[in-house]
């Protein structure tokens, strides 16, 4: 909490340096507590720097070991805000985007800055100020320091503006249904892409390819394989059988529970060995979830899901859902090895798909764009922050 105020207090330094006098043709993106190169920023950002000469984007990666890395592949465009010098450079900027987060936290940043939250998914969950457990003080600090300062915050359907709304305590006026730029590799065609990364090698002669990326549960471990019947050594004579290769997607605290599980057939592909996973969607054949959002990028593909939602009524107590479960979630879901096994044979390999229609019904009703997005979010940007003529 001391760390925080101390960002606060440098943050209204550098907000008072920098003036009102901000440069609208530099653009400055962030993501995850101004540490991570992912999510919507990274992807608007790479946008930006290839096909907007006239912008100075520059990006917000506070560890020096990483920023340093970045340059490398990608050039200097990254900076610090932990000083008060860093603070100032972003506070010069005349636009400011964000997955999550600020590049700089101070009251009134909204004054001279056009700040967008491109948000990093669809809000199933209760999020920001609709979660429950929020405390007051939690409530307040998020209006004075994020709500009152987005000049708009951007989603994926008309649906979800009330939604969006609510969770962070602003005008629907202010929800813009523009799309998420990281979903552009999949709505530019790229769906026959199977390129898995790169980090993963020594891979089995594999024809099937399934994602499993379970949600981190705050009040306990996820049990990755939720079955009464579980046996370890079927599940492998399964997928070798099969020749179908199970990559493993924890949150990086659960990184442990994965290695009892992997092995030829089972790898791990968490946020050590890809950090965003969106652009390598379409490598899987298949995904397995419980109540992670990621879901709803892969319904853009149109491929099968299978859900493992063991412990339903204990998550929804604990985070809330925006919406019935089991309506927007089209998919099997098993409850023994048994049928998982099973299911998943039909989802690869069976000549009928049974959920394919409500599949389409739910992605139709919450991924209303279905077009790339980032550039016609640029063209808004430009005309919003007055940048002049593309």
């Amino acid at each position: 909490m001391r760390n925080k105020w101390i960002q606060l207090l440098k943050g209204q330094i550098a907000l008072w340096l920098a003036g009102k006098h901000t440069e609208p043709q530099k653009w400055i993106f962030s993501s995850v507590e101004n540490r991570e190169f992912n999510y919507n920023s990274k992807y608007l950002f790479l946008y930006v720097k290839e096909h907007f000469p006239q912008i100075e984007p520059y990006y917000v990666v506070n560890d020096e070991k990483k920023r340093r890395e970045l340059e490398e592949t990608y050039g200097a465009c990254f900076i610090e805000t932990k000083s008060v010098r860093g603070m100032c450079q972003a506070c010069r900027a005349g636009v400011w985007f964000t997955s999550a987060g600020l590049p700089v936290y101070a009251f009134g940043s909204g004054k001279h800055h056009t700040i967008v939250n491109l948000w990093h998914g669809v809000p199933l969950k209760k999020i920001a100020l609709a979660e429950e457990h929020a405390s007051r003080f939690q409530r307040l600090y998020f209006k004075k320091i994020f709500s009152e300062n987005y000049t708009c915050i951007l989603t994926t359907s008309e649906t979800l503006v009330p939604i969006m709304a609510e969770s962070f305590g602003v005008d629907e006026n202010k929800i813009k249904v523009w799309g998420q730029p990281r979903n552009d590799a999949i709505l530019n065609g790229r769906t026959e892409d199977r390129k898995l990364p790169d980090r993963l090698s020594n891979l089995p002669d594999y024809k099937k390819a399934v994602l499993y990326a379970p949600t981190y549960r705050e009040y306990g471990k996820t049990r990755l394989f939720p079955f009464p019947d579980m046996d370890q050594e079927r599940l492998e004579r399964w997928l070798k059988e099969n020749r179908t290769l199970l990559c493993i997607r924890t949150h990086i605290e659960e990184k442990e529970e994965t290695r009892p599980y992997t092995g030829k057939w089972v790898v791990d592909i968490g946020t050590d060995v890809v950090e965003d996973i969106t652009e390598y969607l379409p490598a899987f054949d298949a995904l397995i979830t419980d109540y992670s959002s990621v879901y709803i990028d892969y319904l853009l593909l149109d491929r099968p899901i299978i859900f493992l939602p063991y412990d339903k009524e204990q998550y929804l107590k604990a985070r809330g859902m925006n919406f019935s479960y089991d309506t927007v979630t089209p998919g099997a879901k098993p409850d023994s090895l048994e049928n998982f096994l099973l299911e998943l044979y039909h989802a690869l390999y069976g000549a009928k798909d049974p959920y394919q229609q409500k599949r389409r019904e739910v992605n139709s009703k919450i991924n209303q764009v279905t077009e790339p997005c980032a550039e016609f979010i640029c063209r808004q940007i430009y005309d919003i922050a007055g940048v002049g003529e593309r």
